[in-house]
């Protein structure tokens, strides 16, 4: 029982990161119709601001928002040149510019930082354990899963209910309508892009002390940020949350039953899924990409 409570948690643990990482790529794939494969970027750049950050002695807990802030600032230069200028492109042009882009991002990085595995120097409040049914847990685990609720929270209520949200929503269904209200529809846009790289950077800063930070590590969050979004269903928080446990779960249960074939158990199962739900989990009838 105490064995399979704490595999419980580090699927929790790690569908939380799941969940802001799958978040941030989601505000602009659905809100904005924008497909950005930069965005495992902007996780990689997080997690190298929090393990520097960290590693000065200052606050500990001021890494997140400065993770949070340098990654938005990457997505608001990169927002007025060149995506502003590619979202009424085909999706094909913004794939093979933000491809572009994330490639020599991974290279400036490497080139500046260097390919080694990089760690984070944990402050002594999330260092340690807890035990759980007489099972150790990581402090910094169940640290993960109450700011992946509480963050996820907190966009649900920015989105959904608040004027900035309905006026976003709005943006997205009928620009010109918005715009003869006044409304500079650019700047709602430039918003949505600077939260998206965000809340990257953020994952990325507290994924750093579960997964650390390496070189390929974009390109491996942005495969589970797409397998999220798609499997949880496009245009949907609640889509997010679901693909985020989903597949959570599934990798992390396959690695504890299948050690030797979890990636290939799991993905499985989510094709599995997709073909028998191929518009998500909480798809929006009608809403399409």
């Amino acid at each position: 029982m105490g064995y399979a409570a704490i595999q419980t948690l580090n699927a929790l643990s790690f569908s939380a990161l799941l969940l802001l990482n799958g978040l941030g790529l989601s505000v602009v794939l659905s809100l904005m119709n924008f497909v950005n494969l930069a965005h495992g970027s902007f996780f990689l750049m997080g997690s190298y601001v929090a393990i520097f950050w960290l590693g000065t002695g200052a606050p500990w807990w001021l890494a997140f928002p400065a993770a949070f802030l340098a990654a938005g600032l990457a997505g608001a230069l990169l927002e007025r040149f060149p995506f502003r200028h590619f979202y009424a492109r085909p999706h094909l042009m913004q794939v093979l510019l933000t491809y572009g882009l994330s490639l020599i991002f991974a290279d400036l990085m490497r080139w500046g930082i260097g390919a080694q595995i990089l760690l984070p120097e944990l402050p002594g409040a999330l260092q340690g354990v807890v035990f759980i049914l007489d099972m150790p847990f990581p402090v910094f685990r169940l640290f993960l899963i109450a700011a992946g609720v509480a963050l996820g929270l907190l966009l649900w209520l920015l989105l959904d209910r608040t004027i900035w949200g309905a006026v976003l929503r709005a943006a997205v269904t009928d620009r010109g309508i918005v715009e003869t209200l006044g409304i500079d529809t650019r700047r709602v846009f430039t918003v949505v892009l600077v939260l998206s790289a965000g809340l990257g950077g953020l994952s990325g800063a507290l994924g750093a002390g579960m997964l650390a930070a390496y070189p390929g590590l974009d390109e491996e969050v942005l495969l589970l940020a797409l397998v999220t979004v798609v499997v949880g269903g496009l245009g949907s928080f609640g889509g997010t949350v679901a693909g985020a446990l989903v597949v959570g779960f599934a990798l992390t249960f396959s690695k504890v039953w299948f050690p030797e074939f979890a990636n290939l158990a799991a993905f499985a199962a989510l094709a599995l899924l997709l073909l028998l739900r191929p518009a998500g989990l909480v798809a929006p009838p009608l809403r399409r990409l």
